[in-house]
C-alpha cells in the first residue's frame, strides 16, 4: 500500500468513511436494520422533520438535492418513507416516514450507546478523531485551502 502525506488528506478521510460504513453494515445486518447506512441521516431527518420536500431535507443535513433525491426510491421501495405530492404545490413532493421506518430507526436509536461506546473505544485507541473532524471542517469553511497556499 502506497503512504499518503497530508497532499492526500481527501482520500485518506474518504478510506475512513468507507470503513466505518463498511463495518456499520454489518452491525446494521446483525441488529435486522434494513436502513441503507448511508440513510441513516436522512431517515432521521425524514422523522424529526415531518413531511418534507427533498429541497428542505436537502437544507436540513446540508447535502446536495440531487444526492437526497437518489437515495429516496430506495427508502420508498423498502417501506421506510412514502413519496407524495405537496396538496399546495404538486411540483412538490413531501417525504414522510411510514410505521416500518420508525420502527427502524427506534431499533437505530438502540443502539445509539453501543455505537457510542465502540466509538469512545476507538478515540482511546487513535485520539479524538470525531472532535478532530469537526474542527477541521470548520477551519477549512473559515479559511479554505486556496487562502492557506502560495499559489
Amino acid at each position: 500500500m502506497i503512504e499518503l502525506n497530508r497532499t492526500f488528506l481527501g482520500r485518506l478521510s474518504e478510506q475512513l468513511s468507507e470503513l466505518i460504513e463498511q463495518q456499520s453494515a454489518e452491525v446494521f445486518k446483525r441488529a435486522g436494520l434494513i436502513i441503507p447506512v448511508k440513510s441513516s441521516s436522512l431517515m432521521a431527518a425524514v422523522a424529526r422533520l415531518g413531511p418534507a420536500s427533498v429541497a428542505d431535507l436537502g437544507r436540513a443535513l446540508d447535502r446536495s438535492h440531487q444526492l437526497i433525491q437518489q437515495k429516496i426510491p430506495k427508502l420508498v421501495t423498502l417501506g421506510l418513507v412514502t413519496r407524495q405530492p405537496d396538496p399546495e404545490d404538486q411540483r412538490v413532493n413531501l417525504i414522510a416516514i411510514t410505521e416500518r421506518g420508525c420502527e427502524q430507526l427506534a431499533l437505530l436509536d438502540s443502539l445509539d450507546g453501543e455505537f457510542e461506546r465502540a466509538y469512545a473505544e476507538m478515540e482511546r485507541d487513535a485520539g479524538p478523531v470525531f472532535d478532530g473532524i469537526k474542527r477541521a471542517i470548520q477551519s477549512l469553511q473559515t479559511r479554505p485551502l486556496l487562502e492557506r497556499m502560495d499559489i
